[in-house]
């Protein structure tokens, strides 16, 4: 082995590890391996920086102005709500959003689609009576089917195109044939199998169809107040049992059971519904997570989730202060379907995180539209700048009119749309800066960085080799199959992107030593690393919506798993079609 394949195979191993275990934001460990693979020389520092220029980089950016002007303009919203408006019954809803989303979700970033989504589906769950798992996981995997269809559908497509760039193009409806069938037979099985296998769970918000949702969360005894001199067994009796404590926190000592009278200082570890919790802070003048040092008046809650692009990921409670800024408090915490008991004001937020919030009506109105925050009240974020919808449309169809045709460089398209957006007034600057996932962009980064590094070291070869060998005497139908197969379950554990960066080097090195067209392959790569719907990784919308949805892990693999399967016979039978070898 090699300097340079070691190098490359410590980089890899090591960004494996923080793709799976994101002990660090993926931007940041996509930068990290850009760093480490210039300094030690493995591929040229021209060539690790060019990995800002790539297309792909470039193009993503721009497609999440574009995007968010057409949600800031109301037009994603209006074109979502004339299918749900079609939706009398539940089976429509379901029917209706999940169509509406695959459409939308062609040509807008899938991410923005369904963070719009979700407060609308939760408020039409409620009036249908049915919980919102039986709509945010059809809805997640709807977009991420849609998203195969256009070059500019998800950034999977994006950093595909890019990585081929210097073997052949990719036009921009070169993925249409394939991934339209992908996603009619996804939304077949969405429509009449998935819905006997999705769960029927009460989820963090408020109340669904008459049961009451409940927290765990820590509040705190004030000198003075009711709750001192009291049994936690008698402060039970007196909630009548609507909270039950669990814990008394003394100090740093656990006390469990709890035996011991109440004192001030001490810390309640409780779990029970929201209302029961709001209620009990306020009789008994108990202290809030952050400490706020009046007791609530007048105060509501309400549900806020953490968005994939939001500028808190990392950051603490304690860091964010939610009542120095907007004036409400944390009470509770959820992340992943889990109840989380302990030092949740010390613990770095993650995409998708509930949190359950309390203050004044007016303050928790404030977080509406606040970036990085969805405010799960079942209503959709209102756009600002309705007036500038129809110049949004006009150029995004000049944007996809003149890409279909090849008349330019759709990468110069783009740029040229979203610079047309932010001169239009369609999306303020300040406001664009902050739509962007910088995230995706430091991963993509990162990404096409490292693919360059495993085919110039030769480890995508060497890959090939161990592997695909057993294969080779059945024909190129194998070793496509083989392709697609192992970039699925790279990206169910890791990232669309990573998985896309590792197998694009692999899909040529295969088409070489089978001395046939690479094209296939590279296109296997692209869907394969698309269609990951059995595991909560594989796609960062999957992860947003465990909370929201109450879903556990192994709701994604009763419900993921066979459409995984099914995509992955249509896939590898249809891109020798259109792809000849």
């Amino acid at each position: 082995m090699t300097y340079e394949q070691g190098v490359v195979l410590l980089v890899l191993a090591g960004a494996l590890y923080l793709f799976a275990t994101e002990r660090v934001p993926l931007g940041i460990t996509g930068l990290a391996v850009i760093v480490v693979l210039g300094l030690s020389g493995v591929i040229p520092a021209a060539l690790a920086l060019r990995s800002f220029s790539n297309p792909a980089f470039i193009l993503v950016g721009s497609l999440y102005v574009v995007s968010a002007s057409l949600i800031r303009t109301g037009v994603v919203g209006v074109v979502e709500r004339l299918f749900l408006r079609r939706a009398a019954t539940g089976a429509s809803l379901l029917l209706w959003a999940t169509a509406g989303t695959a459409a939308v979700s062609s040509l807008v970033n899938n991410t923005s689609v369904v963070v719009l989504m979700m407060p609308v589906l939760m408020a039409a769950a409620r009036r249908h009576g049915t919980t919102p798992s039986r709509y945010l996981m059809p809805v997640c995997f709807a977009a991420t089917c849609g998203g195969m269809m256009t070059l500019i559908g998800t950034s999977t497509n994006v950093l595909v195109a890019g990585l081929a760039a210097p073997q052949f193009e990719i036009a921009f409806l070169d993925f249409l044939p394939v991934g339209a069938g992908m996603t009619a037979i996804g939304l077949l099985y969405l429509w009449f199998v998935a819905p006997r296998l999705l769960p029927s769970r009460p989820t963090v918000s408020a109340v669904t169809g008459g049961r009451t949702v409940e927290y765990v969360t820590e509040l705190r005894v004030r000198p003075g107040g009711a709750a001192a001199g009291l049994s936690p067994a008698e402060l039970a009796t007196r909630v009548h049992e609507k909270v039950r404590i669990l814990q008394l926190v003394r100090g740093e000592e656990v006390l469990d059971p709890v035996p011991a009278k109440l004192e001030a200082g001490d810390t309640l570890i409780l779990r029970g519904p929201p209302e029961a919790i709001v209620t009990m802070q306020r009789d008994y003048r108990l202290a809030p997570l952050e400490g706020s040092p009046e007791g609530p008046r007048g105060t509501t809650f309400a549900e806020v989730v953490i968005t994939p692009a939001s500028e808190l990921l990392g950051r603490t409670l304690a860091q964010v202060g939610l009542r120095r800024v907007f004036g409400v408090t944390a009470l509770a915490l959820q992340r992943r379907g889990s109840h989380l008991r302990r030092g949740i004001v010390r613990m770095p937020l993650q995409v998708g995180d509930t949190i359950l919030v309390e203050g004044a009506p007016e303050s928790v109105e404030r977080l509406q539209g606040q970036p990085g925050f969805l405010l799960l009240t079942g209503i959709e974020e209102e756009a600002t700048l309705r007036g500038r919808a129809p110049v949004a449309v006009t150029i995004l169809g000049a944007f996809v009119a003149l890409a279909a045709f090849e008349i330019a460089n759709v990468t110069l398209l783009a740029l040229a749309a979203a610079a047309a957006c932010l001169l239009t007034g369609c999306i303020r600057v300040r406001r664009a800066v902050r739509e962007v996932d910088w995230n995706v962009l430091g991963l993509l980064a990162g990404a096409v960085c490292l693919g360059t590094a495993l085919e110039r070291s030769g480890l995508a070869t060497r890959f090939v080799d161990l592997v695909f060998a057993p294969l080779r005497g059945l024909g190129p139908a194998w070793l496509l199959a083989a392709t697609y197969f192992v970039t699925m379950v790279f990206t169910e554990f890791l990232s669309n992107s990573a998985a896309a960066a590792l197998m694009v080097p692999v899909a040529f090195a295969t088409a070489t030593q089978a001395g046939v067209s690479a094209k296939p392959f590279v296109f296997a790569v692209a869907y394969a690393a698309s269609a990951g719907f059995a595991t909560p990784i594989g796609y960062q919308t999957h992860a947003f919506i465990l909370g929201p949805g109450g879903y556990r892990f192994s709701d994604f693999l009763r419900v993921g798993l066979p459409l995984d399967l099914l995509l992955a016979v249509f896939a590898t039978l249809a891109i020798p079609v259109f792809f000849p070898f």
